[in-house]
């Protein structure tokens, strides 16, 4: 486990650059804590980018141009989630009207972490505009974040890694598992209609053992229990559709096998499934996405599928030759770990902030 040091930090005060970020919590995804936690390691001090922060001295801060306004899933914020679907919201899309005009007003550069292709569970009309709002989004950021590479010039945004979940500072040890003659293949995380985890179900081979896990719609979760009911799959397959905490997720993953991520291609750059378990879980089974083909180059323990009929071959074919299958090894950390992420953010800001300090320097000259 990685430990913070703060040798090479700047020292704490007012001198220090400000990163104002927004979303500033999030109780479901230990995403925004460790970001958090890695802009204070590299130097900077990390403010609320919300209504009350600026209400209580965040507001002049906008204002002063070494600072920094950090952004993650913006584009949500004019939708609301009803029935498993995202839909138009009236009130979501003053919000997102608010933080829009904070961008264009203030002096503070603007990063835009780019996580999706479009917004999650949008059909019709609200996919359109959740496609405008987030080509508004990326032009009226100064620079743009994604976590998949071959996404650079798409959306003309620098590469970052996502940090491992498991590497992050922290994080406490989990039970390793027992030794089993069958692999335990598993799904874990929200429970949407995105991963299409009921195409896998209706294609899941019932002598493989499959436990799926997280928070789910009624909607979504009926539609599964269905499947698993027509398919008679309940002696193969957990169905525990519940809120997971970190350590529930967290045992999960360490009693996992082989990992699935039958995400849509169209709906995300990543899965934040992958780095709960790259590094952690033997095997990885994933949808052929541009960022998953990428990651089959770089682990020997990722295997890809371009259909779902695809799949349960594959299954067949790992759980016939375990344990043997799960002699892959994986070097996650080069890529992904605390000290790899640290170097890399601590780059790219540093460059943000320059940009920032020579445009200013020459206005004055």
């Amino acid at each position: 486990m990685p430990e913070i040091n703060n040798q090479d930090s700047k020292p704490s005060g007012a001198s220090r650059t400000k990163i104002l970020m927004c979303p500033f919590t999030n109780y479901t995804n230990r995403y925004i804590e460790i970001q958090k936690s890695l802009f204070t390691e590299i130097g900077y001090d990390v403010l609320p980018l919300s209504i009350k922060g600026l209400l209580q001295g965040g507001f002049v801060q906008l204002f002063k141009p070494e600072n920094v306004l950090v952004f993650h899933w913006l584009e949500y914020r004019p939708f609301k989630r009803e029935k498993g679907r995202a839909q138009f919201s009236i009130s979501g899309s003053l919000l997102f009207a608010f933080y829009c005009t904070l961008i264009m007003i203030a002096r503070a550069k603007t990063v835009y972490f780019v996580h999706d292709h479009i917004v999650h569970d949008t059909t019709g009309f609200n996919r359109r505009l959740a496609g405008r709002v987030m080509s508004f989004i990326r032009r009226l950021a100064d620079f743009r974040v994604v976590h998949a590479p071959n996404f650079e010039e798409k959306y003309n945004a620098t590469y970052l890694p996502h940090p491992l979940y498991w590497d992050s500072p922290g994080q406490s040890p989990t039970a390793p598992k027992n030794a089993s003659d069958k692999p335990m293949f598993s799904l874990l995380g929200v429970i949407r209609p995105y991963k299409q985890i009921d195409a896998v179900l209706e294609n899941w081979p019932s002598e493989c053992n499959l436990q799926i896990a997280g928070q789910g719609t009624e909607a979504y979760l009926a539609t599964l229990n269905e499947i698993l009911d027509r398919r008679l799959l309940r002696g193969a397959v957990n169905l525990d559709a519940k809120f997971l905490s970190d350590a529930e997720f967290a045992q999960y993953v360490a009693n996992t096998d082989v990992i699935i991520l039958p995400h849509a291609a169209d709906s995300m750059l990543v899965s934040g499934a992958f780095f709960e378990a790259i590094g952690r879980v033997p095997l990885v089974i994933s949808r052929s996405t541009p960022f998953m083909k990428w990651a089959a180059n770089k682990f020997d323990n990722v295997h890809l599928f371009d259909d779902i009929s695809e799949l349960p071959g594959i299954v067949r074919s790992i759980s016939e030759s375990w344990p043997a299958a799960s002699s892959a090894n994986t070097l996650a950390t080069d890529e992904f770990g605390w000290r790899a992420c640290r170097r890399r953010y601590e780059q790219f800001f540093e460059s943000v902030v320059g940009r920032r300090k020579v445009v200013e320097e020459a206005v004055v000259e």
